[in-house]
């Protein structure tokens, strides 16, 4: 009995443990040849102010290319592991992408791919992989190198768009992860050669064959990146990297010669490394969830403590404080217009960036009646930057589309993109007034009677100036758009929902005139719930409909799961007002307010 017992136990270590372990020494393993051949970080950041052409012909520098692709393939923005001492280790996006094409062979061993961790279980029966969300480059060949996804992905790209499941985008999400890896390993991203007076302005990686360099340039062109490699190797051993160092020097050079006309200044290049290295909406994401939070909160004790000296002080400085992420987030938006040179509301990101800045300006300008006003434009920011970082949306600079180089951009969206931001604030202060209803519901108070009377007074302000631009907006956006496709108004989709929004917003803000004596509680459960209208303008329509305005589009996200918690949550909010007996609210109904 003993001896089965020890037998099982046995069993169980060489089926669990030691698979486990024997991959953690593999991976431990790669890590030291990883370090044996590393490129240094001071070296790192001459290589990331080497300028680069991306495949849509934005020149950036290295630093930024190397970060788009590590989300991409690893998801996040820098590479972390641990070494053999147990040290945690950091390598930058740079590191990383120049290490892949100096030592393909060892990176294509390290797990760094990323794998939706939904998908693990169901790829285990075609790859070896562990539950760590992780892959290697090389698990997704077998040995006569043949690619082990491929039925998958055939199948998965063979089904309409709309007839993808989950898994089969996720499928096509590593495909795309796979070919950007290998991309990466044969040197297709380091376009670093522009061509003398190419009339496309076009750059050149090492392995284009239709790089048509001649005599020194052509020499330059074929050995400039080998003998580069063979430096890398030497200084890796002699610790000195002066030759590297001159080798990216003379890379420079051969671009100030054939491309000076295209070229970053040396301001905006250390700006755009500065940005990639700081992230400032996500500083923005903690200021607005910390303070903006901290005030609603205080803004509903002073209801009941609106006597209280001390309280308002402390509602003061945390104004101040979300003044100051405020004063940020305009700062970000503003590095993000010099960086791209157009303004910075060109896509979904972007647009919500943007959105959420004035959504805190209107806060701001009506923060003197109410700082609930300030503090529902702060829950609003932290949604929508949310969602902007919340791997939902793709935060890459791109150039602009034909389409919207024109000054357009900068009138029409800004003035659409812009009515959002306060309509939205609108919708949000109605939320905060049927709460204090539902306060009121239980427990009569004065003082929650004027807040409400003064939140709905607010509310219909910022309402009335988002309905006004909205409509505005749209005009002008039938005059450019009969300057680019030679029609006002062509019934595309995203300027049927604009208009469904204007009818939708225009009927909330006239029901007081309709309904005289539930105004209050009618008037702020529809400007709730118009928010939806304005969800679908901006989002649904960008993300799930095609049409001329597809340009600005992602891929489809699918419906959060918060989503199904906030809408029942909100549906009990709106209904519990009804609960009061008979006559609701007496003292507003004294005031004028009819609320039965």
């Amino acid at each position: 009995m003993k001896d089965k017992l020890l037998y099982s136990m046995l069993l169980f270590l060489f089926i669990t443990v030691i698979p486990t372990c024997g991959q953690q020494l593999h991976n431990l393993e790669n890590y030291k040849l990883i370090e044996r051949q590393l490129i240094t970080k001071t070296h790192a950041q001459k290589i990331a102010k080497v300028q680069v052409q991306d495949f849509q012909g934005r020149i950036k520098p290295i630093s930024t290319l190397s970060l788009e692709l590590l989300r991409k393939i690893h998801g996040r923005s820098s590479f972390k592991y641990t070494d053999q001492y147990g040290q945690k280790k950091q390598l930058s996006p740079t590191q990383v992408f120049m290490g892949m094409q100096y030592k393909p062979d060892s990176w294509q061993l390290l797990e760094f791919i990323k794998i939706e961790k939904k998908t693990i279980n169901e790829l285990k029966k075609v790859l070896k992989i562990n539950s760590s969300g992780y892959s290697s480059a090389s698990q997704f060949f077998d040995f006569q190198g043949n690619y082990k996804l491929k039925k998958l992905v055939n199948k998965a790209y063979s089904k309409a768009p709309g007839k993808r499941n989950a898994f089969d985008k996720d499928i096509i999400k590593i495909d795309e992860r796979i070919n950007i890896v290998w991309g990466v390993f044969n040197g297709q991203f380091l376009k670093i050669f522009p061509k003398k007076n190419d009339p496309n302005q076009k750059w050149y990686c090492p392995i284009d064959s239709d790089a048509d360099f001649k005599g020194d340039e052509e020499l330059f062109f074929n050995k400039i990146i080998p003998t580069y490699f063979e430096d890398i190797t030497s200084a890796i051993q002699t610790k000195d990297w002066t030759t590297p160092d001159t080798t990216l020097e003379l890379i420079k050079n051969f671009q100030k010669s054939n491309s000076s006309s295209i070229l970053l200044s040396e301001t905006k290049i250390n700006t755009e490394i500065w940005f990639n290295n700081n992230p400032v909406f996500l500083w923005c994401l903690i200021g607005y969830s910390l303070f903006g939070t901290t005030l609603l909160l205080l803004s509903f004790w002073h209801i009941f403590k609106y006597k209280n000296l001390i309280l308002k002080k402390i509602i003061k400085t945390t104004l101040f404080l979300v003044f100051v992420i405020f004063i940020l987030h305009g700062i970000g938006i503003i590095i993000r217009w010099y960086i791209s040179g157009h303004a910075p509301w060109s896509n979904g990101y972007e647009a919500t960036i943007f959105i959420a800045w004035i959504g805190m300006l209107a806060g701001f300008i009506f923060q003197k009646n109410s700082s609930f006003a300030t503090a529902a434009s702060s829950i609003l920011a932290i949604c929508l930057i949310g969602i902007a970082h919340g791997s939902l949306m793709n935060p890459e600079i791109t150039n602009l589309v034909p389409v919207l180089k024109s000054y357009w951009l900068l009138i029409h969206v800004a003035i659409i993109t812009a009515s959002y931001g306060f309509l939205a604030l609108g919708s949000l202060l109605s939320l905060i007034t049927l709460i204090l209803m539902c306060f009121q519901t239980f427990s009569n108070s004065s003082e929650t009677e004027k807040t409400i009377i003064k939140l709905t007074n607010i509310n219909q302000l910022t309402s009335t100036i988002g309905l006004y631009m909205l409509t505005i907006g749209t005009f002008l956006g039938g005059i450019w758009a009969n300057e680019s496709w030679g029609r006002y108004w062509g019934w595309d989709p995203k300027e049927t929902w604009a208009l469904i929004s204007i009818v939708i917003y225009s009927f909330v803000l006239h029901i007081r005139i309709i309904f005289h004596k539930n105004y209050l509680y009618i008037y702020n459960v529809c400007n709730l719930f118009a928010l939806g209208s304005l969800i679908m303008t901006f989002f649904g329509v960008n993300y799930y409909l095609s049409g001329l305005h597809s340009y600005a589009k992602g891929d489809p996200f699918p419906i959060p799961n918060w989503i199904y918690i906030i809408i029942p949550i909100t549906l009990v909010i709106s209904i519990i007002p009804l609960f009061k007996n008979k006559i609701i609210f007496p003292r507003i109904k004294k005031a004028g307010y009819d609320f039965s």
